[in-house]
């Protein structure tokens, strides 16, 4: 039994710490996407300002995604395309939002930290999407 499988293993003996990474992906998803109908002017107008075509449909979109998704993710239920729509979200989001290569210092400096954090988000969620896969895969192979 290699160590991954092992690994597995007991993971799956205690499903307790399977919420743990969904919480804590879905939290800054939530976060955000009931901030953005807490203060909906605020964010249209920003969306606009970042170049955002048909800002308030684009925000309705994003929303849906993030509470959306978030709810999948910790019910577990339609995860894969859960997944996928947050990481491709995460991904669109962060050009139009984090264009460090056209900002100058200090502020290119936090927008480039916050690029590549969203880019590990994404990239998460994308390993975790590829693990649904495979399982999904393996299940239709047995």
């Amino acid at each position: 039994m290699t160590l991954d499988t092992k690994a597995a293993v007991w993971l799956a003996q205690k499903p307790a710490l399977l919420w743990l990474p969904r919480l804590m992906l879905a939290a800054i998803f939530v976060e955000s996407g009931v901030d953005k109908l807490w203060h909906w002017p605020a964010y249209v107008q920003d969306a606009a300002a970042h170049g955002i075509p048909l800002a308030p449909l684009s925000l309705a979109l994003a929303v849906s995604v993030e509470i959306l998704g978030s709810a999948a993710l910790l019910a577990g239920v339609c995860l894969t395309p859960a997944l996928l729509a947050l990481a491709v979200y995460t991904l669109i989001v962060n050009f139009f939002y984090f264009d460090f290569w056209a900002m100058v210092e200090p502020a290119s400096l936090m927008a480039r930290k916050e690029f590549l954090k969203n880019i590990a988000v994404a990239g998460g969620l994308l390993g975790w999407w590829t693990l649904t896969l495979r399982t999904r895969i393996g299940e239709a192979k047995a």
